[in-house]
């Protein structure tokens, strides 16, 4: 019917309308159609123009709307109000007074000259310094109170801890989400670290790496810069991790290279681990050991005075009570395969004494007879000590016995020595000495003789023993080298020796 309907119009249409013009005849008006498909476009160029010009001022409006929104939005996160926000926040976050300067964010960075926080006298740290801090953050996140990327980090900072001295406001600690950051990673290139106003720790221009480690707490890594300790030479950090968690700081094999002025080139580490539980008044032990070590790096710098070497194996402990600026004891036995010792006088008359032997400089090699070189090394509050020292050169010289170097420069101890028989028997002077009795058996003869003095003016008895002079001293009870005796004789001064006479102590001099 559609169809019907449609064909009977378009017949109409077809056949036109009968119509009258004005000069009387009369035509028929037919209508034609076209297809659309058909017609040509008309060229209207003012109308293309106008539509051009719309649509420019709408992208350029947005453009500028954009502009503007951006504009807006930099002035905002830039502005003193922002700034004070984000440190109130971390203020609130960390429990501490905090000053941001120079705050810069933008939409792919953020940025800042410096950042200090400051604890009160109830937290273990004190103060956090960073200067120069720069992030790269993401473009998304922009918009958020929090600025978040992958990293942030100061090119260099102070961080002083220290021990609890009052008792704090009890608060709980906020949730990682409350922290004004939201960074994968912070970090810092050079941070100094100081334990208190005078730890006997620390390090000086450490590369650092502070993460959030979940259930494990806070981790943070520790990289190239120094490792300070008091009586040591700085050694240079290869590596380290330490994590905190719970009120407990485990320390995960901190290696630490040998001091560039031992001057010895070995690929060895000392290593450091352990765990302390973060409370005052805690005793805790920190284990320590180390393999091809340069001798004079490992015992410390006053030791380092009389004794060199290069240590083969070393182990020990690092004891300390946590909220002192002191260690209670550090203790390492070690072996080594080379060790000199020298400054002490009875080196200097031993070669005035027996000049074609070379025993002005004792050296001793571990060789291979594999003599052992042997000592313990231990650090107190009141001094340093190397004890049961013992070396040996087969059929030549061995040497046994302490020394102790108190904090006030004073040293003392006792060494047993001996020393070839025909290094006596063939001067005169000795073909008596009561030294030769019962030593052409072993070849050898055996002594003890004192060492006292101070680092800078060492004196020992070594002349009085060996009897070559009219003062002499005999001394026959047998060396004790134990480590209590020589810290009781050396820190009770009622008990120590009287100083030797100085014409006694100069070398001898043999025509």
């Amino acid at each position: 019917m559609m169809k019907a309907l449609r064909d009977k119009e378009r017949a109409k249409e077809a056949k036109g309308e009968v119509v009258t013009r004005s000069d009387g005849t009369i035509a028929r008006k037919v209508k034609r159609r076209r297809r659309r498909s058909e017609q040509t476009s008309e060229n209207h160029p003012e109308r293309e123009k106008k539509r051009l010009l719309v649509k420019v001022v709408i992208g350029a409006s947005l453009i500028l709307v954009l502009f503007l929104t951006v504009l807006f939005l930099i002035l905002m996160q830039n502005s003193k109000g922002h700034r004070d926000q984000l440190a109130q926040r971390a203020s609130e976050w960390s429990g501490a007074e905090v000053e941001f300067r120079g705050l810069k964010r933008m939409p792919f960075s953020v940025s800042m000259k410096e950042a200090d926080f400051t604890w009160d006298q109830s937290k273990f740290v004190r103060n956090l310094s960073l200067n120069n801090i720069e992030g790269h953050v993401r473009f998304l996140n922009y918009l958020g109170v929090r600025p978040s990327g992958l990293q942030i980090g100061a090119s260099k900072g102070q961080l002083r801890l220290a021990m609890p001295s009052a008792a704090g406001d009890g608060s709980d600690p906020l949730d990682e989400e409350d922290f004004p950051f939201d960074f994968d990673e912070y970090y810092c290139n050079s941070l100094d670290v100081f334990f208190g106003s005078d730890a006997p720790i620390g390090f000086r221009e450490i590369d650092a790496i502070f993460s959030y480690a979940g259930d494990g707490g806070y981790q943070v890594t520790l990289d190239e810069g120094n490792f300070r300790a008091d009586g040591w030479e700085d050694f240079p950090v290869s590596k380290g991790v330490m994590r905190f968690k719970d009120g407990v700081l485990s320390l995960n094999a901190l290696s630490l290279k040998h001091p560039p002025k031992s001057g010895v080139s070995l690929a060895s580490e000392l290593k450091l681990s352990g765990e302390v539980l973060m409370e005052p008044g805690e005793e805790s032990e920190l284990e320590i050991s180390t393999n091809q070590f340069p001798m004079e790096a490992l015992i410390g710098k006053r030791l380092a005075r009389f004794f060199s070497g290069s240590v083969v194996s070393s182990s020990g402990k690092v004891q300390f009570t946590v909220g002192n600026d002191y260690f209670d004891e550090v203790e390492i036995k070690l072996e080594a395969s080379t060790a000199k010792i020298k400054r002490l006088p009875f080196l200097v008359n031993l070669h005035s004494l027996f000049p074609n032997h070379n025993l002005d400089l004792l050296e001793f090699h571990e060789g291979i007879n594999s003599s052992q070189i042997t000592g313990t090394v231990r650090v107190k509050p009141e001094g340093v000590a190397l004890e049961n020292f013992q070396c040996a050169e087969k059929q030549k010289v061995s040497l046994s016995g302490s020394l102790l170097i108190a904090n006030d420069g004073r040293i003392g101890g006792r060494f047993k020595i001996s020393i070839n028989r025909f290094y006596l028997s063939s001067q005169e002077r000795f073909k008596s000495s009561p030294h030769l009795v019962g030593s052409d058996t072993t070849g050898l003869v055996t002594f003890s003789f004192d060492v006292g003095g101070t680092v800078d003016r060492p004196t020992d008895t070594f002349l009085q023993v060996i009897g070559v002079d009219s003062k002499t001293l005999q001394v026959d009870d047998p060396v004790n080298g134990s480590k209590d005796k020589i810290w009781e004789n050396l820190l009770n001064p009622l008990e120590e020796k009287a100083p030797l006479d100085p014409d006694v102590l100069k070398p001898l001099n043999v025509e």
